[in-house]
């Protein structure tokens, strides 16, 4: 069977405008929300873990009776017994009018009513999770994914921080040093900003367990040469929403963008992109910078760290407080310090522009 992990906000977090709720009640479509306005009122998401068969299947789907809970657990102030069914039971995208930005939802149902579907009791997020505070219109609906004509969606489409491993190779003005090598004021050579000092540097490790019981924070490897001579000069292993820059005429005829980043789990091909098996335990490094930057990571264009809602939970305390330190007045649970340095787009995205087959 498959294991992976699905991370959510408790409707308790949501607000929905009117009076509106998420709860289908009489469908599981979500077209009752069409027109309203959702707001997320916390950062407080919650890591759901699923169990799914068959062994490949690493969907998140609506009408999947074999997506189960593998252990008993808490979601939302509610408890679960092992075994409990949760599904992907709408599909929703919102706007942000403000800055025009839109998210994907994917509402959360366990099935522990009657019938199954008239309950909601979080939203999961595709790619990115949007701010905190902001009013989002929803302007589309549908059935889950993986029904009703509806594509599904892996489980690694939802996002995690985006990290290096020690032994990456980083492009300095003094030449290529090992990243577990480089130190905070450290300059380092980026491709739109020229040399960069590094402010502030973090690590996350993944324990044998951790990484056994969810494979998402599993490491992908991107194998010498998988986008070009040199790109990257060796084998490299990043994390897997770790984001890649990818160019070329098909961006910018879907995105109106020569360039676009993708994360390294939306690449992956079982060819020159693959999730590194051999892996039971890793380290993921964070370099942040005044800015989003590009950085030459073993010859290879890939973002740095910019904190934000995904993941600034997910950080040891102590480092926590570190880097919150550097952005005063910016509260890092509503929304990233910085813009980010190019569109990002979804695997979806990046199989019609032929990045990944």
């Amino acid at each position: 069977m498959a294991n992976y992990s699905i991370w959510a906000l408790g409707e308790s977090e949501i607000t929905v405008s009117g009076g509106g709720q998420l709860d289908g009640v009489t469908q599981g479509d979500g077209s009752h929300l069409v027109g309203l306005f959702i707001t997320l009122e916390s950062n407080s998401y919650e890591e759901i873990r699923i169990r799914d068969r068959p062994a490949s299947d690493n969907n998140f789907d609506d009408n999947d009776g074999d997506q189960r809970t593998r252990s008993r657990s808490e979601f939302d102030n509610a408890d679960y017994s092992r075994n409990t069914v949760v599904e992907a039971e709408y599909l929703i995208t919102l706007l942000d009018q403000d800055t025009g930005d839109e998210y994907v939802a994917i509402a959360v149902n366990f099935n522990n009513s009657s019938p199954s579907y008239a309950t909601i009791e979080g939203l999961a997020f595709v790619g990115q999770f949007p701010p905190i505070g902001a009013p989002l219109k929803v302007i589309e609906a549908s059935e889950g994914p993986g029904s009703f004509g509806i594509p599904p969606i892996p489980a690694d489409d939802f996002a995690a921080p985006p990290c290096f491993t020690p032994g990456t190779l980083i492009l300095t003005p003094d030449g290529e040093r090992h990243v577990e090598t480089l130190s905070v004021d450290d300059l380092v050579t980026t491709l739109d900003h020229g040399s960069q000092p590094i402010r502030w540097i973090g690590t996350t490790t993944v324990s044998p367990y951790r990484m056994a019981m969810s494979p998402g924070f599993r490491p992908v490897r991107i194998r010498k040469d998988a986008f070009g001579a040199g790109q990257p000069l060796r084998d490299m292993l990043v994390s897997p929403q770790h984001r890649v820059l990818l160019e070329g005429w098909l961006a910018e005829l879907f995105y109106g963008e020569l360039q676009v980043l993708v994360a390294a789990a939306h690449l992956m091909d079982d060819r020159t992109v693959v999730q590194a098996w051999d892996k039971t335990e890793i380290t993921y490094l964070h370099l942040q910078f005044d800015n989003h930057e590009l950085v030459y990571s073993d010859g290879l264009l890939t973002e740095s760290f910019n904190p934000g809602p995904t993941c600034i939970d997910s950080i040891p305390e102590a480092a926590r407080e570190e880097l919150i330190a550097l952005f005063p007045g910016r509260d890092l649970s509503k929304d990233a310090p910085n813009k980010a340095v190019r569109p990002m787009i979804t695997r979806r995205e990046a199989r019609a522009i032929g990045a990944v087959a």
